[in-house]
């Protein structure tokens, strides 16, 4: 072997051996090889973090008694604001009738007043209450059903906060649901009907409230009028 330029110890290219370090301690070539540093690479892109998929919970229970109250508690509401007497609120009374007819077309406040009444009826009052009472605890039901679904082993259930925007949390939830697990449709349909009915209502007490307020300005023309 040849000796090195460098008289001092140190790793050298092999002069037998190429592509390999071997160790000269100052005066002799020593068995000590090594193989040389590698060529630093390029630093590479940062890994994304995989965000991992939901944990699939086949054949878990996930109809609570929360979410049916989330979703039949509405149909109470609904009910309920059918017993209210809509067309009786705004029918003009006989002694208004009377007293039009008596002293001639006249222009009333009260007249233009009596369909406001139904903000002063206790239906009104009770309808409008037991509704937010209705928001209220339901918010407090979504908390217990999703702490129940975790309980149950639903991994990542829907948001409960998302029940402060109504009808957002039971679809979600549902929906979540019947992926984790493959079942749970009953909620579903059990809020399909709930708001067929709440349209049904809806068109219902409109009717009635049209029919009224055309009954109350025919009244109006026909014994008051519009002129002093």
């Amino acid at each position: 072997m040849s000796t090195p330029q460098q008289p001092q110890a140190g790793w050298y290219p092999d002069p037998q051996t190429p592509g390999i370090l071997r160790f000269w301690d100052g005066a002799t070539w020593t068995a000590h090889t090594s193989a040389p540093n590698p060529a630093p690479s390029a630093p590479s892109a940062p890994a994304v973090a995989a965000v991992a998929e939901p944990r699939k919970s086949p054949g878990v229970d996930t109809n609570t008694v929360w979410i049916w109250l989330i979703v039949l508690l509405p149909l109470a509401s609904s009910l309920l604001a059918l017993l209210v007497p809509w067309r009786s609120m705004f029918a003009m009374q006989g002694w208004m009738m009377q007293s039009f007819a008596e002293s001639g077309p006249r222009t009333d406040l009260y007249t233009f007043m009596q369909p406001f009444d139904i903000f002063f009826s206790p239906w009104w009052w009770a309808i409008t209450l037991f509704g937010w009472a209705i928001y209220g605890f339901s918010v407090w039901f979504a908390y217990l059903d999703q702490r129940e679904l975790r309980n149950r082993g639903i991994d990542r259930p829907f948001p409960w906060p998302w029940m402060f925007l109504s009808i957002v949390y039971p679809i979600g939830r549902i929906v979540v649901a019947i992926r984790r697990t493959g079942a749970g449709w009953g909620p579903l349909w059990g809020l399909i009907a709930t708001q067929v009915v709440g349209i049904i209502v809806g068109v219902v007490i409109s009717t009635q409230i049209t029919l009224a307020t055309f009954q109350f300005l025919t009244t109006i023309a026909r014994y008051g009028g519009y002129s002093g």
